[in-house]
């Protein structure tokens, strides 16, 4: 059998096929159809059940996520579903009542974790951008921190914390590396070392400064959003975090940062979670230090999982951005 590292890409999605097939057998549905959706950070293969459900099945990447955010992803999720009418994804429990499965098959290196969704519907809300979709979201926004603030995290359930610009476990740093120094010109390197100073000090204060921290999305923005139907629903809880309000907002409206119509969107933002929690005070420069800390991190993140050339492109433009807010 041809090693897997060796197959085409469409032959890599025939043996994760297979895989998910497999796992399939642990839930109580009855798949008539399955078939390839897209490779992000995850690759995600729609199910179609016999009796007309759909869901989704995703193949968890080691190098995005460990078994303990998949944990506290699986954990806030079931307690949404239990706790609130929130339009959110629901992950399917296993017919033994679990949520994650452990799958590994022949032509397949190691063991891969996956999990169950039920179809969410709409479109991603990036085309529907708008004052009332916005103050929408900023309303659902703060009701899941305000869900999120009334849990209590069982001793397993341990989210890693945005307190450093590389913040994800075991993240290489390689922007100041010999072997990205072809992505990376001294001058940008400096820039990015220049914003990490002034990061990190803020997110380290954040913790020591706001109490008690507490889940968030921290990846809550318009391709992480659907609509159907004017309703919104959110989507890939796979980054969450243990954080505050602040984080989470920044998150949100670094997406707009660059569009025209910033200032009505972020205000409805604010306005639609103002209805349902206090909005947390912080200043703009607190909000440009946030977005600094990102782009730094997915420039340094690009560098390692983009084309060469798409990859200058993207970190070119961040570190134009960085030199800017600094």
């Amino acid at each position: 059998m041809k090693p897997y590292n060796e197959l085409t890409p469409r032959g890599q999605i025939l043996r994760l096929r297979q895989l998910c097939l497999k796992a399939l057998e642990d839930y109580p549905i009855e798949a008539a159809r399955v078939r390839y959706l897209t490779t992000e950070s995850t690759t995600m293969f729609r199910v179609d059940a016999r009796d007309g459900q759909k869901y989704v099945i995703r193949l968890y990447s080691e190098l995005d996520s460990s078994l303990a955010e998949n944990q506290t992803e699986m954990f806030w999720l079931s307690a949404l579903a239990r706790d609130t009418d929130l339009r959110v994804t629901q992950p399917v429990a296993r017919t033994d009542g679990k949520y994650l499965t452990f799958v590994s098959g022949t032509g397949v290196p190691g063991e891969k974790r996956c999990a169950l969704y039920r179809w969410v519907p709409g479109v991603q809300l990036e085309k529907h951008v708008s004052p009332q979709t916005y103050r929408q979201l900023g309303l659902i926004m703060a009701k899941l921190h305000k869900h999120a603030e009334s849990l209590t995290l069982p001793a397993h359930i341990r989210p890693k914390r945005w307190d450093k610009v590389f913040y994800y476990p075991d993240e290489p740093v390689v922007y100041n590396t010999p072997e990205y120094s072809h992505l990376f010109t001294p001058d940008q390197v400096e820039i990015m070392e220049r914003a990490i100073a002034q990061v990190n000090p803020f997110l380290a204060n954040l913790y020591r400064e706001l109490g008690r921290p507490f889940i968030i999305h921290a990846d809550l923005h318009f391709w992480n959003v659907h609509i159907y139907r004017g309703r919104l629903y959110v989507i890939d809880f796979e980054d969450l975090v243990l954080g505050y309000p602040l984080q989470d907002i920044a998150i949100c409206l670094y997406y707009l940062r660059n569009r025209e119509d910033y200032a009505e969107l972020a205000e409805a933002f604010q306005s639609g979670y103002a209805t349902e929690r206090a909005w947390p005070p912080f200043t703009q420069s607190d909000l440009h230090t946030l977005w600094m800390g990102r782009m730094a991190n997915f420039a340094n993140y690009a560098a390692q999982i983009d084309e060469p050339e798409g990859a200058r492109e993207f970190i070119n433009a961040r570190c134009e951005e960085l030199e800017k807010y600094l």
